[in-house]
């Protein structure tokens, strides 16, 4: 079966985290989703409740305060229209002021109107175009009222009644706020003009306000026009106030209604519904349902998830904490579910490991020390190859010398002879130092040199620090000796080899190059050479004829633990490079 991402990040889970994986998901998602929901429904009835709270309470406000008044002062005013006696009275000229009043005393003092006015602090005042009225208390010349603001709105609205709303700056303190509602007399028919104003005073319409039942914190405004007769949130409020609240329009219901030809709105705000006052308002029934789907699968979780790590954990000491030669069984195992089974197979599988132990341990040690044995004799079988190897290229050298020249440098020629058979015949020990194989480099270059004579140049570069290095003997005089045969030998003009032994600057890897400047390799033979050199194996070995790189390659990977790397770089015509590439923590250094 495919692995998918998600099964590798599941089996990489402990079975702790998988439990509170589930949990989370099984668990606690689905339970904040549902409380998220009913939180919501919670919210939106709370949202719905204060919006009906509120329109009820701007219902309220229209009937107890603004349609009552006006109702009071319409049967008010049209009762004083029907009234003949002050119709009468208004009327009539006087040529006196003892006229004017012994005519109130007779048509008004003593009438309804004298007594019902008085019921309430309101003010009625009835204006007539009548010169001979005194000015003062109840009844004034229509004359005295051509410059108030009130006249002037009324007459400008060409009716017969009229509802007003407005500040008149000529009054002081709250009587500046004017609620009047204005009536021309058209009852009993007369060539006089007589108009009736009742103004509600602010005392009285916050009165009637004050009477109605609100939510705590509910803020009422009246607006008409630009204008606030009545709120509830002070005498100074201003226009301005409300303005933001209203371009917010949250938390926020609106009444408009008409009187006349005087249009309100009343607006009632209340405090935003707060999530935390929903849980609160709902804990009775919320917290119990909480801790009844959050804490109570918790605590089964938790049992379930003990009940198996107790017993997978018995059998992780069975196996991490045995350090015998034999397993032991596990005791007491308790239940007969999966993991009870597999614990007894596991014991049934421990009895039998134990029996066949002695036989088969027995016979696999003496299979390994056998194996041991082999390698150890394939080992020596690659030493051998390369005594004959470097030996017949060295006499060879000697004799194409002896040939083409005297024998005045044949003495030396020996000497450097005698020092590469001394290393090479010397196999107590199968590594050296990076600076010793450097000497036989020397010596081996140095005999090749009276070989070709002018043609053969070489340079080698230890870096410092790097002399003490221990690698396996004679691997890079191969290297080099395959440059002088394969590079300098074949070419017939000046050839270079270089030799280079460093490390990188953050001291992680030692570097080895040889590189030579003679006719290099086609880019499909690099890629063949370096698969094998990288690949190379004792069997890869026994296959081939020429051993000689093939051979340094593996005994490097044998010794620093299969780390070494090799990489060839070579153009045709231009010359070839060999790079080694080996981790210094797996290198040995001669102390």
């Amino acid at each position: 079966m495919r692995k998918t991402k998600t099964s590798s990040i599941l089996n990489s889970m402990n079975l702790n985290t998988k439990f509170m994986v589930i949990y989370v998901v099984c668990i606690i998602f689905p339970l904040i989703l549902t409380d998220g929901f009913i939180l919501r429904a919670l919210y939106n009835e709370e949202t719905s409740n204060a919006r009906h709270v509120r329109e009820a309470e701007a219902q309220a406000v229209y009937d107890s305060v603004i349609y009552s008044a006006w109702n009071y002062d319409f049967a008010f005013a049209s009762a004083i229209d029907r009234n003949k006696g002050i119709n009468r009275f208004l009327d009539k000229s006087y040529a006196s002021p003892y006229d004017f009043y012994s005519a109130y005393r007779e048509n008004v003092s003593d009438s309804f109107f004298e007594s019902f006015s008085g019921l309430r602090s309101d003010r009625v005042v009835i204006f007539a175009d009548n010169p001979t009225i005194l000015n003062g208390g109840k009844f004034r010349p229509l004359s005295s009222a051509e410059n108030e603001e009130w006249y002037k709105r009324f007459i400008a609205l060409d009716t017969d009644e009229a509802t007003l709303v407005f500040y008149d700056r000529t009054e002081r303190f709250l009587d500046q706020k004017k609620f009047m509602y204005i009536k021309r007399m058209t009852e009993n028919k007369s060539s006089i003009e007589k108009i009736i104003t009742i103004t509600n005073t602010y005392s009285s319409m916050m009165n009637s306000l004050d009477g109605i039942p609100t939510s705590s914190g509910d803020a009422i405004y009246v607006v008409t026009n630009k204008y606030i007769p009545i709120s509830n949130q002070g005498d100074n409020i201003i226009y301005t106030d409300i303005k933001d609240r209203i371009e917010r329009g949250r938390n926020m219901t609106v009444k408009e209604c008409k009187l006349n030809s005087t249009e309100f709105k009343i607006y009632v705000f209340s405090d935003e519904v707060m999530v935390l006052s929903v849980i609160r308002n709902n804990s009775r029934f919320l917290f119990p349902l909480i801790l009844l789907t959050l804490i109570l699968p918790l605590l089964v979780m938790k049992l379930i998830e003990n009940s198996i790590l107790r017993r997978i954990n018995q059998l992780q000491d069975a196996f991490v904490g045995n350090r015998s030669q034999t397993f032991r069984t596990i005791e007491d195992i308790d239940g007969n579910d999966e993991i009870a089974s597999l614990m007894i197979n596991y014991n049934n599988m421990v009895r039998l490991n134990n029996e066949l132990t002695n036989t088969i341990y027995k016979e696999k040690l003496k299979d390994q020390q056998n194996h041991i044995a082999r390698k150890n004799a394939e080992l020596l079988a690659l030493q051998s190859q390369i005594n004959p190897h470097f030996l017949f290229n060295a006499l060879e050298s000697i004799r194409m010398h002896s040939i083409l020249k005297g024998e005045d440098e044949t003495a030396e020629m020996v000497e450097k002879l005698a020092v590469m058979e001394r290393q090479n015949v010397d196999w107590q020990h199968d590594s050296v130092t990076v600076g010793e194989e450097t000497e036989f480099i020397k010596a081996y270059l140095q005999l090749q040199s009276y070989r070709f004579g002018d043609r053969l140049t070489f340079d080698i570069d230890i870096a410092e620090g790097c002399e003490d290095y221990l690698i396996p003997k004679l691997t890079l005089v191969t290297f080099v000796e395959n440059a002088c045969v394969h590079g300098i030998e074949s070419k017939s003009s000046q050839g270079w080899i270089f030799v280079r032994v460093y490390h990188d600057k953050d001291n992680e890897y030692l570097y080895i190059e040889v590189e030579d400047t003679g006719d290099g390799m086609s880019e499909s033979e690099v890629l063949k050479l370096a698969k094998r050199m990288n690949s190379v194996t004792i069997d890869t070995i026994k296959k081939v004829r020429h051993v000689g790189i093939l051979n340094a390659c593996l005994r490097m990977k044998m010794m620093f633990d299969d780390k070494a790397k090799f990489y060839v770089d070579s153009e045709q015509g231009v010359g070839m490079a060999v790079v080694i590439k080996i981790p210094i923590e797996n290198i040995t250094k001669r102390g």
